[in-house]
């Protein structure tokens, strides 16, 4: 099915399979890949200084051999930038190019009104390769191997079903709809017999692991498990494990900002596609470290030191993988997902992942801070037996911590995500 692969460059005008190749065989020279980094930086600052109306004013001061020796200097010189910021220049940030074709894409669903982008093939090239790179790593795919995707609508082509048909069979993708899963859902055995990765949301994975038990038994080829778009608990990547009985690597992207990363088999941290992206760390005024992001082969719709709205911290030292690519790691989510107190306090929801880790009883939940800083906290237990048990203890230690929190525990109604990503934290405190 390789020759599927080759057919989807071809009418999409990519070149997946190249890039899939050129990875293979730098990934171990680590070398190379920070000076073609450095390079990609360069031409790209060289491109907008000469193209772009935004950014040619902006580099004007720097001369293009200051641009190449201290690519990264003159990148620091540039501000930082966001959705709203964009926004602002819609009308002269897009500058197309004949010689750069872009395609047209949105992001919005949990994080709010839709953002309308443009990134060029290069870009969608260079994903999809590292995508498949990673796959092949930890899971020994191989480009054209059938694997099984559980997901919503953003990992879908919402609204041109044949199209999107044709391309999970030129993909060899079997593509189940994670929205609503039922015991009698038909699912196709031959295709969970074949599949060699099974890729989703975490949540559309546990839901239906725990609606159709027997499942994860009908894969018999299966090599490992990504899971992308949502945050990852602790719980369900256990109950995804325990279930399928192979390893799962969480995935972390950005498609707007140019971030595909991957964790490896430390589990430490993700790496990060360095040849397609720059990440730098932003100390926020609530001092949490922010990611900033610049794609490097957006050059017709530039995310420049983009605030992608992510927590995490970007380290470049060595992995114990044997990977040595610079990785994200303390990955907490949105910088949305704060939950901030009435004292003036601001907390990660992702805080409460070590509270519920302690009661393997919990395998789902979800928090909701309300305008007047209430919290409601549901909670999904594997045995509604110890229900009264588990919110003694949880109000406990939130009350403990946080003595002027008023506070709700409810039960989690069963885990049913819709086409939008599933979200653990919802503050409605502007």
């Amino acid at each position: 099915m390789k020759a599927g692969i080759r057919l989807i460059d071809w009418a999409r005008g990519t070149n997946i399979l190249g890039k899939f190749n050129e990875l293979k065989s730098l990934s171990e020279n680590p070398e190379m890949m920070t000076e073609l980094q450095k390079n990609n930086l360069t031409s790209f600052l060289k491109y907008l200084k000469l193209n772009n109306p935004i950014y040619k004013p902006l580099l004007s001061r720097f001369t293009d051999e200051e641009i190449s020796k201290y690519p990264f200097v003159v990148l620091n010189n540039l501000p930082l930038t966001d959705k709203q910021k964009i926004n602002s220049y819609k009308n002269s940030y897009y500058v197309a190019d004949k010689n750069r074709p872009a395609q047209k894409k949105k992001t919005g669903g949990s994080t709010g009104a839709p953002f309308y982008y443009y990134v060029d093939k290069e870009h969608l090239s260079w994903f999809w390769a590292h995508i498949y790179f990673f796959w092949h790593k930890y899971g020994n795919y191989q480009p054209g191997d059938p694997f099984i995707t559980i997901a919503g609508n953003s990992l879908r082509t919402a609204s041109r079903h044949f199209s999107e048909n044709v391309y999970h069979f030129l993909q060899n993708n079997y593509f189940i709809k994670g929205d609503v899963i039922e015991k009698d859902m038909k699912v196709s055995d031959s295709k969970l017999n074949k599949a060699k990765i099974l890729y989703g949301y975490p949540s559309s994975i546990q839901n239906i692991i725990t609606t159709i038990p027997d499942l994860p038994g009908k894969f018999k080829n299966l090599t490992a498990i990504f899971t992308t778009s949502e945050q990852l608990t602790p719980q369900v990547r256990k109950n995804i494990e325990h279930a399928f009985g192979k390893p799962v690597f969480d995935m972390y992207g950005a498609n707007d900002g140019g971030i595909l990363t991957c964790e490896c088999t430390e589990h430490n941290g993700y790496h990060i596609n360095m040849l397609n992206c720059y990440a730098e760390n932003f100390r926020n005024e609530h001092d949490m470290c922010e990611i900033l992001l610049t794609n490097l082969s957006s050059y017709t719709f530039p995310f420049v030191r983009y605030k992608v709205g992510d927590l995490g911290l970007i380290d470049k030292e060595p992995c114990k993988c044997g990977l040595h690519w610079p990785r994200v790691t303390e990955l907490k989510g949105r910088t949305r997902d704060l939950i901030r107190l009435s004292d003036g306090k601001v907390i990660h929801g992702a805080y409460f992942n070590n509270i519920f880790f302690k009661y393997p009883v919990i395998d789902g939940y979800r928090i909701v801070q309300y305008k007047d800083y209430s919290l409601e906290v549901f909670i999904h237990l594997a045995n509604d037996l110890e229900f009264d048990f588990v919110v003694s203890e949880i109000e406990g230690f939130i009350k403990g911590e946080w003595p002027s929190v008023v506070l709700k525990v409810s039960k989690l109604p069963e885990l049913n995500p819709t086409n939008a990503k599933f979200k653990l934290i919802e503050s409605h405190v502007d």
